[in-house]
């Protein structure tokens, strides 16, 4: 009888037996606690239910329920489809929001270890290469640094995807390419950075073992599988792109250097491993480094190590190289020892200088010289017989070894930084932002998870050759110490299982309804405000994501200030909930103070009210009526800048620092009738002036004030009416000016007053 089934058997019921330890604290809490933390878990947990209980691309779908009135909020973050896989149906068992998220967290190791362990034996036939390989992908330290993301546990589909390429290959047998394009298709669909990313990696598959042995036939079907699987797709990215073209959503180059590696960010450890959280020498920035806690782990090392070893022991030195080549490696090797002297010196004796005649040589700190010697040794390695030498190392072993190198070097962002410095030197990130869609993408940094599936892959391989060919002692042993390697890299005390958010006083009573909740804060009350929306369901005003509404800021701005009168505008449009923490003494208070207030319920801590809909006297004012040219702008702050504010470029600032006299002064040339003033953010969302004071005059002389305030329903409106291009619209009782003046307060102290584009319109006889 064959007993092949034994070692997968043995190997599955050991990935979930570890997870089983890890997880024991959530298993245990399974339906009253979210694994990790009450954050991003909690927003994954309510898109999740969402996915459950809503029928995927139907216009209800696109409507989750949060930044209300705003549509198609669904958008402005991850949707979560392939993870959806596996919750939907547990949700529909369960009817638990909060179990669904534990498990499908918790089934994300075992899932994606079985899965390797499935490409590496089908790559190997080594059990025991494929059981390391599937820990070490499943249990790997980056993965331990990203508990609070779901969608970058959910990797299984790529290891699938790879394992059907592979496949088809060998065999031609096209129902492998359907396992492809399924799994492509699911991996896609958890995150669109698997989408962006594992597509980068399969296209450098293709490269090299289809393109490089021109199998022209092979190209053209594994093409057509990845087209018939993009099908499903094509509606989802069409409506992402159009949703975010309309509200100007993209991410600048300085949130995407912000979120890249450092090349040094394989000495940063993730701060929740048991034995290497003390490995941060290479975390930068100090500030917030878990996107960048990249430490791959000894064991993979080791074992990727003794691969690259033992091909360079078969491949020959003997060939008789170019002297130019020689001497350039020579040159390298001097460059390389001139640097590690001088970081030796920095490090003993701190800052030098040398100025010798002709001969003249500085250093303050140690990053220049250890950078230049690291790249200086790596050249001088490349440039070596035996690596030159390499007939290609195993094709397969071969090429995820350089995969993960690729990976990492993309991780590296757009520029490439040392020591959190930027050196200067473009990263190949930057090639890749010129492509469509592309400047979505927001952390290069998870180009790292790409990494660990590559090393993962090769450490398998490498595992599998020390083991072939030895008695069955040897490899049991062999895998027992490599396997305590492997988990002592990844292994944590657990995974935590934080309290769920306490209940609303009376649910009831928000069903279906409009529900801001206070304070605003655009991170930990709001996550816990969307979840509790999205299991009461009820509509908030409050919303997490990855974007926001171009009004939010201001909204949370004048949420901090406690300023009474900022809830009028959420009451335009009916009826409005509110709930307020009982710790909360200052927005009790101003809420109390509404006219009309009806407190309906309370417990330990929450306050819940009502406030009746509070219409508009007037119509919202428009730009309208007679533009005016704009003859002369003056101001105290920036003057160099002020022909900013009116060249029609939306994306180029006029913008007074913090401490100058925020006032500004529009000359018509002529008097005009004047009764609207445009104060234009362009994509400045987040520096909406908490006050904003405009004068008339039609001599420069005697000013009347015809506007003040905080222009919060102003930034709302025009949030809602132009959300890519924010301009307020200030009205007032048309007036004779020549002058309009404005003075401004900023969001806050430490911002700047901005304005990218200043109009003045006549408009018609209006008020606020």
């Amino acid at each position: 009888m064959s007993r092949a089934w034994i070692p997968p058997a043995l190997s599955a019921l050991t990935y979930l037996a570890f997870t089983a330890f890890l997880g024991r604290e959530v298993l245990l809490n399974l339906g009253t606690t979210i694994a990790t933390d009450a954050g991003d878990p909690l927003f994954a947990a309510a898109i999740l239910k969402w996915n459950a209980t809503h029928v995927p691309l139907t216009d209800a779908w696109w409507q989750f329920p949060i930044f209300h009135p705003t549509r198609d909020t669904l958008t402005f973050s991850e949707h979560f489809l392939g993870v959806s896989v596996l919750a939907s149906p547990i949700y529909w068992l369960t009817h638990n929001t909060l179990l669904t998220y534990n498990l499908v967290l918790l089934i994300t190791f075992p899932l994606c270890a079985f899965a390797m362990y499935a490409l590496v034996y089908r790559l190997s036939g080594s059990a025991a290469g494929a059981f390391v390989a599937g820990f070490a992908f499943a249990f790997a330290p980056y993965r331990m640094g990203q508990l609070s993301h779901v969608q970058m546990l959910s990797a299984f589909s790529e290891p699938l995807a790879l394992l059907g390429l592979h496949a088809y290959l060998t065999t031609e047998k096209r129902r492998w390419l359907v396992l492809y394009g399924v799994a492509w298709a699911t991996q896609s669909t958890t995150s669109a950075y698997s989408l962006v990313f594992f597509s980068v990696l399969v296209g450098l598959w293709v490269l090299w073992f289809v393109v490089a042995r021109r199998r022209w036939h092979a190209l053209a079907t594994i093409a057509a599988a990845t087209l018939l699987a993009a099908l499903p797709l094509v509606p989802i990215v069409y409506k992402y792109v159009t949703v975010h073209a309309y509200h100007g959503f993209e991410r600048g180059a300085f949130e995407t250097q912000a979120f890249s590696a450092d090349v040094l960010s394989v000495l940063c450890a993730p701060g929740n491993l048991s034995f290497w959280s003390w490995l941060r020498v290479g975390c930068y920035p100090r500030s917030g480094p878990y996107e960048v806690e990249l430490y791959p782990g000894v064991a993979v090392l080791a074992l990727c190590g003794l691969h690259v070893y033992r091909a360079l022991r078969g491949t020959s030195a003997t060939r008789v190289w170019p002297r130019w080549l020689t001497f350039a490696r020579r040159v390298l090797i001097v460059v390389a020892l001139l640097a590690a002297v001088s970081v030796a010196i920095d490090l003993v004796s701190g800052p030098w200088r040398i100025d010798w005649g002709f001969i003249r040589a500085s250093s303050s700190s140690i990053r220049k010289p250890l950078l230049i010697g690291l790249v200086a040794a790596a050249c001088a390695l490349l440039l070596s017989p035996r690596v030159m030498g390499l007939p290609r190392w195993s094709s397969t072993t071969g090429f995820y070894l350089l995969a993960a190198v690729a990976m990492w070097l993309l991780a590296l962002g757009p520029t490439v930084k040392f020591m959190g410095v930027p050196t200067g030197v473009e990263g190949p990130f930057s090639l890749l932002r010129e492509l469509p869609g592309a400047t979505g993408v927001r952390v290069p940094a998870r180009f790292w998870s790409l990494t660990c599936l590559s090393l993962a892959i090769a450490a398998g391989m490498s595992f599998a050759r020390v083991a072939g060919g030895r008695s069955r002692l040897f490899v049991a042993g062999a895998v027992v110490i490599a396997g305590l390697v492997v988990t002592a890299d990844g292994f944590i005390d657990g995974i935590v299982a934080a309290p769920a958010p306490p209940g609303v006083p009376d649910p009831a009573q928000l069903a279906g309804r409009r529900v801001v909740e206070l304070p605003v804060d655009a991170y930990w009350r709001d996550i816990i405000a969307t979840y509790r929306a999205v299991e009461g369901n009820w509509i908030a005003i409050n919303g997490y994501s990855g974007y926001s509404p171009s009004y939010y800021y201001a909204i949370r701005d004048a949420n901090r200030a406690e300023d009474e009168d900022f809830l009028s505008p959420l009451l335009r449009d009916g009826d409005l909930q509110v709930l307020v923490p009982v710790d909360a003494p200052g927005l009790l208070a101003a809420v109390q103070r509404q006219p009309d207030a009806i407190l309906i319920a309370r417990n330990a801590s929450l306050v819940q009210f009502q406030l009746p809909r509070r219409p508009r006297g007037n119509p919202m004012p428009q730009a309208d009526g007679l533009r005016f040219p704009v003859t002369r702008l003056t101001s105290m702050c920036a003057p160099e800048d002020l022909p900013h504010a009116i060249d029609g470029d939306n994306t180029s600032i006029w913008a007074c620092n913090p401490g100058e006299s925020a006032t500004l002064t529009i000359d018509l040339g002529e008097p005009r009738d004047v009764g609207r003033v445009v104060h234009g953010l362009g994509r400045q969302s987040n520096l909406v002036p908490r006050m904003l004071q405009i004068e008339t005059s039609e001599d420069e002389v005697a000013w009347r004030d015809v506007w003040s305030g905080r222009p919060l329903e102003e930034a709302i409106a025009a949030g809602l009416t132009t959300p890519g291009d924010l301009r307020i619209v200030t009205g007032f009782e048309r007036r004779r000016a020549r002058f309009v003046r404005l003075s401004a307060v900023p969001a806050d102290r430490d911002l700047p007053w901005l304005i990218a584009e200043l109009e003045v319109w006549s408009g018609r006889d209006a008020s606020r």
